[in-house]
């Protein structure tokens, strides 16, 4: 009894968070096929085989044949979008999508790509770039590879519904889709060149979620987000696809994975303080993760005690129990 509790509340928390990885690019050594779901934990083996790395876990997942292992892609790159299990039909993205199961709370995505390359590569010289595109310091790192990006300032614009003097969401957004535009401007000037050594890339938007949810995930606003990161993240991979002369994958990968949203939301001045929440002050990036270990360890533990008393309620004490029947034999022996 115990067990089947056990593993149907585990099966529910396997199954919480989704998401999509797409393919934008790929090269004719490759051919993605199909559209049956795959696991985020199993995208470092991807990227690994597409790179004509060893992989180390085994999958069932047929998405993927390696047409040509001799002519396998120069570099593999990812854009990891946070908090939205899909950008949609509104992003317009023109790209091969599967449905992909989150079931990694961080990915190690990049890091066991990059740590299998560096290991294959002894002599180095691989990029290797992994940039949180709302960390200005993050491109800084990386000026060796993309050359000095100034941070960019979030200036007029031609919006519809996304008021960036108005929503510091907004702001935050739209900030980072102009560091992703100043690397295409980058990449597209000359900066990167295919040079027959294997690179990664991941570049890591965070902001999206947070506008979501602040506008509502149906909403003009959210749409005309999607709309604006689809036109980058396609940009950005026709850049890839012209400096690597087509031997690249290009890849995006979203997931609704519980983040912590944006703490406090800038109020208007007139406002009425019943409508702020001091609350969420106290919310941390670990917050999801360790209500989701206290609540389904509570969960765990309390039908494993049910089970537990259910199968004591039924025991007989003279057969089943040697706590009984030491009992008993002690007791005639007092006698």
């Amino acid at each position: 009894m115990a067990l089947f509790w056990i593993t149907l509340v585990l099966s529910v928390i396997g199954i919480h968070a989704g998401g999509e990885f797409s393919v934008l690019h790929s090269p004719k050594s490759l051919r993605f096929s199909g559209s049956s779901k795959t696991l985020e934990s199993l995208l470092k083996e991807v990227f690994s085989a597409s790179l004509g790395l060893s992989v180390e876990e085994n999958s069932d997942w047929n998405g993927l044949s390696v047409v040509d292992p001799f002519d396998t892609p120069e570099a593999v790159v990812e854009v990891y979008v946070d908090g939205v299990s899909s950008l949609g039909n509104a992003a317009g993205l023109k790209a091969k999508t599967y449905p992909l199961i989150v079931d990694e709370y961080e990915p190690d995505t990049y890091d066991s790509v990059a740590h299998r390359i560096k290991q294959h590569f002894t002599n180095g010289g691989n990029k290797l770039v992994n940039i949180r595109l709302s960390e200005p310091d993050d491109l800084i790192a990386y000026s060796k590879v993309f050359g000095d990006i100034a941070p960019p300032k979030v200036g007029k614009q031609l919006l519809q519904h996304l008021k960036y003097d108005s929503y510091e969401e907004d702001y935050q957004f739209l900030f980072e889709l102009e560091t992703l535009k100043a690397i295409i401007n980058k990449i597209n000037s000359g900066a990167i060149s295919a040079d027959n050594i294997v690179d990664c890339y991941n570049f890591r938007f965070t902001s999206l979620h947070a506008l979501s949810d602040l506008h509502g995930p149906n909403s003009l606003q959210t749409k005309e987000a999607k709309k604006l990161l689809g036109e980058a993240i396609q940009a950005l991979s026709s850049a890839f696809v012209k400096a690597y002369d087509g031997k690249v994958l290009v890849t995006a990968v979203t997931t609704d994975i519980a983040h912590t949203r944006r703490a406090v939301r800038e109020a208007p001045d007139d406002a009425p303080v019943s409508e702020m929440n001091p609350a969420d002050d106290n919310y941390t990036a670990d917050y999801a993760a360790i209500f989701n270990i206290i609540l389904w360890f509570g969960v765990v533990f309390a039908f494993t005690l049910i089970a537990i008393v259910y199968a004591i309620m039924d025991m007989d004490p003279g057969r089943d129990s040697i706590i009984y029947r030491m009992t008993s034999t002690r007791m005639k022996k007092d006698n």
